[in-house]
């Protein structure tokens, strides 16, 4: 009797050592390495295979010792069709005159599939010629369950990972390519912006419709130089290397005013709880240069007002910029982060600016939203992670 319950303990604790083994990583190979040599050692037996059926076709996706089971095996769709068809646990024996398996099974000892769900299953390989018993069997099934679910985890984490590094090459394909557009594009830029200035130094007695084209050509080559600075800039928010100072706040948001051309009806209001903050000053700048020229560009009133409020929590600042400007029409709320969406024809307005917004506040782990009623202005109420 001592014998049958220490027998039972060791099989429970066995079982145990199984299951823990599971899961341990979301690596493929490396989770098929800690269950299955452990389950080889514990049993004696020779080998295994975890077996993918894709439409048609049979493939090895694991196996130990690496070549055990080689192509050959995967060719006998009939004896692996027998084996996929349903849930129930097969068995058997190698005999001389069977050649479902491949040489190195030797054609002699015992078989045991597993049908994994999910388009998969294992096959263990016991050579010494014993057959797998009821009971064994019977102990095995469930933790084949938390295998099968572990096998389908792995390879969701590595799709999402292909996927991953998929999205990295492409977006430093595309900030590579936009930075050599804009490196590109701005001499040509500045080339013309010089020969229309000596043509309009030349040509004193040009007609006027000459140059009212000039301007326009001017005016247009404004838009696409700031254009090609929006993209530049929205292209390197997550790339840049710079270490986090302290900013004197008011004086910080008073150099941006003053690097804007603002019409002196507009007036601002400043209020923070705190006179300095931690941050990372082209980030900062960047951010509050687009929302206040977005603010500014707003404007059709006789008196301007803009209002900045950036109140320090904890672990967070809690900010908004309010203007009492013409307000953003209900139909392009919902598209206004995204990219080369703008509401006005000004050469300022290219559509770049609040999606430069957006992309920082998500590079400090915040969230933006706005209120906005036509005639009367907008609010951009926003938060950023402190560091």
């Amino acid at each position: 009797m001592s014998v049958n319950i220490n027998k039972h303990i060791a099989d429970i604790l066995q079982l145990h050592e199984y299951s823990m083994s599971i899961g341990r990583t979301l690596d493929f190979d490396k989770n098929c390495d800690n269950f299955l040599k452990l389950l080889l050692a514990r049993k004696n037996l020779s080998g295994c295979c975890v077996i993918s059926k894709k439409e048609d076709e049979y493939i090895r996706s694991y196996s130990y010792p690496v070549g055990l089971v080689d192509d050959k095996m995967m060719e006998h769709s009939d004896f692996l069709n027998d084996c996929f068809k349903d849930e129930t646990i097969k068995t058997g024996m190698f005999v001389e005159d069977e050649e479902e398996m491949n040489s190195s099974c030797r054609t002699e000892g015992s078989w045991l599939f597993f049908n994994l769900k999910n388009n998969k299953g294992l096959m263990l390989i016991n050579h010494k010629g014993s057959p797998f018993d009821e009971v064994e069997i019977n102990q095995l099934s469930p933790i084949m369950d938390k295998f099968s679910i572990s096998l389908k985890a792995c390879e969701s984490f590595t799709k999402q990972d292909n996927l991953l590094k998929r999205l990295t090459s492409q977006n430093k394909e595309l900030r590579e390519f936009t930075q050599a557009i804009s490196h590109d594009l701005k001499s040509p830029l500045r080339n013309i912006v010089t020969l229309i200035a000596w043509t309009k130094e030349d040509g004193e007695n040009l007609q006027e419709d000459v140059v009212q084209n000039l301007e326009n050509i001017e005016y247009n080559i404004e838009k696409m130089d700031n254009l090609i600075k929006g993209l530049h800039t929205y292209s390197t928010i997550d790339k840049f290397e710079e270490n986090d100072k302290e900013i004197d706040l008011e004086p910080f948001l008073g150099e941006i005013i003053e690097s804007l051309i603002i019409p002196d009806e507009v007036q601002f209001h400043i209020e923070s709880n705190a006179s300095k903050l931690f941050m990372y000053p082209t980030l900062f700048q960047n951010l509050f240069y687009h929302l206040i020229s977005n603010a500014v560009n707003s404007m059709d009133k006789e008196k301007g007002e803009i209002y900045i409020n950036i109140k320090e929590e904890e672990s967070y600042l809690k900010c908004s910029v309010r203007d009492n400007g013409k307000g953003i029409p209900e139909k392009y709320r919902e598209r206004i982060f995204q990219l080369f969406e703008s509401i006005d024809s000004k050469k300022e307005c290219i559509g770049i600016g609040l999606p430069i917004v957006k992309k920082i506040v998500d590079y400090y782990k915040g969230d933006i939203r706005l209120e906005s009623e036509v005639g009367k202005g907008t609010t951009l109420f926003f938060t950023l992670q402190k560091e």
